[in-house]
């Protein structure tokens, strides 16, 4: 059985999370959604995948899990 990205990372959107996350079913609508949304993606066998850090900075959120580590720490 081959792990898809997401099953090897947590942090990784597999093809069917990225149909989840827009919508779309279609690889290619996907793929669409993606750029018009600066998302950064791979393509892979089973289809386009991402990650959380490139759906984070898409939405200006790049370093944000940084500087909120800053802020706990104690």
């Amino acid at each position: 059985m081959t792990k898809t990205p997401s099953q090897t990372h947590p942090s990784a959107f597999s093809p069917s999370d990225l149909e989840r996350l827009t919508g779309y079913q279609r690889q290619g609508d996907i793929e669409r959604w993606c750029r018009e949304n600066g998302v950064s993606f791979f393509r892979g066998r089973t289809g386009i995948w991402t990650t959380l850090d490139a759906v984070n900075a898409a939405l200006g959120l790049k370093g944000a899990q940084a500087a909120l580590a800053k802020r706990l720490e104690f």
